[in-house]
């Protein structure tokens, strides 16, 4: 019975680590959800969409004081892989192209700074400001514009059970 004992021990703790290290996709799924960003599997990779109104106020590059868990939550995420990604900013159509550009330059600038702040690293991190090239709704009415202005990121060749699970 005693050579039994430590046997069980080492089979139950193999168990329980195996049980803990696996991630739950639909846990993930409600957390990203919570933090306001939606995590999908893109040609390129894994792609981390982070909408304007969870980072940004219209019109500004700094990020609003209520973005912490939006950050967080894509901290969490991109720190399960170390492949590089690319940090691109997006807006809509309003203003001139040379405004847009600059404006989603600057804020793909602030999150890729938030993430250095917070343990990435640099080397993995390049950036891209796409303006109004790249929208994901149509520009013609409030709602698709609000969706077009947003900051992407997408870890290139991962995929995503890798940083959300089975």
């Amino acid at each position: 019975m005693r050579k039994l004992l430590p046997l069980f021990t080492c089979a139950l703790s193999l168990s329980l680590l195996a049980a803990c290290s696996g991630l739950d996709r639909q846990n993930e799924e409600a957390l990203n959800r919570k933090a306001g960003i939606e995590v999908t599997q893109v040609k390129d990779g894994v792609q981390v969409r982070l909408p304007e109104k969870v980072l940004f106020n219209f019109n500004e590059s700094s990020l609003r004081a209520d973005s912490e868990p939006a950050i967080a939550r894509v901290v969490v995420v991109l720190n399960r892989t170390k492949k590089p990604m690319i940090v691109g900013g997006h807006t809509d159509n309003v203003g001139t192209r040379e405004y847009n550009q600059q404006l989603s330059e600057a804020r793909a600038k602030t999150v890729a700074d938030e993430l250095e702040h917070r343990g990435i690293d640099a080397s993995r991190i390049s950036l891209k400001g796409y303006a109004f090239d790249r929208p994901v709704s149509d520009n013609d009415t409030p709602e698709g514009r609000a969706r077009n202005r947003r900051t992407e990121i997408v870890v290139t060749g991962e995929s995503l059970e890798a940083v959300m699970g089975k």
